[in-house]
């Protein structure tokens, strides 16, 4: 997640522009001075000057960007000197999500202006939010080599650089950054995050409450800093940051997704699933909320929404392979074959360290009525199972290429077995296999040895408890 939102940008040049602007502006002579006829002078050029910034100011905070940009469009004539009010115009188009007169106003300034430090940043800005990485990078050096105090543009680097995961050199732009201004909140948050991953809480803790007391309208401090004293075990004050994160961005869905994380980890199931829906609500291209959607679907019993979110995810990140295992899952204790057989072998494509995705993979197609299917696969992924390391997985691929009455070898080689959970889920492959021989009577023996062996949590677990489920409430 980028460090700067649009609107922060905005507001961090209104700052700049709304103090260095009117400098030099007389204070206001309104009001009856002592002798004076009572009559109220005119005001001055400078005065009403400061009154539209005032108005433009107001407008920002309150949304009402259409209003700034047409305020601003009338100082940019009134003040063709001003090297700000163009800077500012631009940012306010982009936060209207118009790059393209922003890009326009910027252009034409640094045409004039070449040197224009704020506006090669605004435009470096503009980069980054265009999704042009390399041209916003390139910007950014350019101004860092004309300009090596530009605190702005030494944050920016930071981020750059953090992106990057190369945490050593951002620390050193956050640091250059807080020499030049230490009172630069993006790389106060910068520096946090670095923190953060450092395992520094306090630290990282500090950073964040000197930014929020500069900056206490940032959503992004607040969500940082919810983080932060979630490590520390403050939970209650981390749950207030994200509140005041959501009520500062409530059209933000990582803040949504953040604090469903939270009511999911502290047990509230309920106030969870309402947020990871608000989260895909907001933005539904990003898969993890649909794979915390799924998993409390899954503990509801909910098998058919779990395997639509489970779905969903993988088809918005097909890399994340956990989520094959899970649609293996729900999809056998639905008895979709089928399904069950793809996501499993899926899954497998992605790792090589869970033979146990092949024999699953193997069962379900075993289950579906088809044990040549069944065969042949077991057959061409028998060598992916090392026999030296892991024999009794490999005992039981083989045992689905044999597809015979005898499975001593594999019995002894699972109650041998020092793996709890690799003993209790050989039992359940077997059971679904001699169940899908048409020994129900024998899998069903199988099944409820895997159940009685108390390992929970496992994926073969919950498979056996469905198939348990089934086998029972047959006639």
């Amino acid at each position: 997640m980028k460090i700067r939102s649009a609107a922060f940008i905005v507001a961090s040049l209104i700052i700049v522009i709304l103090l260095g602007a009117c400098v030099g502006a007389p204070p206001s002579t309104s009001g009856n001075l002592p002798g004076s006829t009572g009559q109220q002078a005119p005001l001055t050029d400078a005065e009403k000057e400061r009154m539209e910034l005032d108005a433009v100011y107001r407008a920002i905070k309150s949304g009402d960007f259409a209003s700034a940009e047409g305020k601003l469009a009338g100082l940019v004539l009134a003040r063709p000197d001003n090297r700000s009010y163009p800077v500012l115009r631009a940012s306010v188009l982009l936060s209207m999500k118009r790059p393209d007169e922003a890009r326009a106003v910027l252009d034409k300034e640094l045409d004039a202006y070449p040197d224009n430090t704020d506006a090669l940043f605004a435009l470096a800005e503009l980069e980054r939010f265009a999704g042009n990485d390399k041209a916003h990078q390139t910007a950014i050096e350019a101004i860092i080599k004309r300009d090596p105090a530009n605190a702005e543009a030494q944050a920016a680097m930071g981020d750059i650089q953090y992106q990057g995961k190369n945490y050593t050199k951002a620390e050193s732009s956050y640091a250059a950054a807080l020499l030049a201004d230490p009172k630069n909140v993006s790389a106060l948050l910068g520096r946090a995050r670095v923190l953060y991953r450092r395992d520094d809480m306090h630290g990282a803790l500090d950073s964040l409450n000197t930014a929020i007391g500069l900056a206490p309208e940032e959503p992004l401090a607040y969500l940082d800093r919810s983080r932060v004293l979630y490590q520390l075990g403050r939970y209650d004050e981390c749950e207030a940051d994200m509140n005041t994160a959501i009520k500062l961005a409530p059209e933000s869905s990582w803040n949504y997704l953040e604090r469903g994380r939270l009511y999911l980890d502290t047990g509230r199931s309920k106030q969870a699933l309402a947020d990871f829906t608000r989260s895909i609500e907001l933005n539904p291209e990003y898969f993890l909320a649909y794979v915390y959607r799924a998993a409390i679907y899954e503990d509801q019993g909910n098998d058919a929404a779990a395997f639509a979110d489970y779905r969903k995810s993988t088809s918005l990140y097909p890399d994340y392979w956990y989520a094959f295992e899970s649609i293996g899952m729900v999809a056998y204790r639905l008895g979709n074959w089928t399904d069950a057989y793809q996501a499993f072998d899926k899954a497998a494509t992605y790792t090589k360290a869970h033979g146990e995705y092949y024999i699953a993979a193997a069962v379900s197609l075993m289950r579906s009525g088809d044990p040549k299917a069944a065969r042949e696969y077991a057959g061409r992924n028998l060598a992916r199972i090392n026999r030296e390391q892991n024999p009794t997985q490999w005992l039981a691929l083989r045992l689905l290429y044999d597809q015979n009455d005898t499975t001593t070898e594999l019995e002894l080689k699972i109650s041998a077995e020092k793996s709890q959970d690799l003993k209790a889920g050989m039992l359940f492959y077997l059971g679904s296999y001699w169940v899908a021989r048409g020994r129900s009577e024998l899998g069903l023996r199988y099944i409820q040895m895997s159940i009685d062996s108390q390992r929970v949590g496992t994926m073969e677990r919950r498979m056996a408890e469905a198939d348990l489920a089934r086998l029972q409430s047959k006639p």
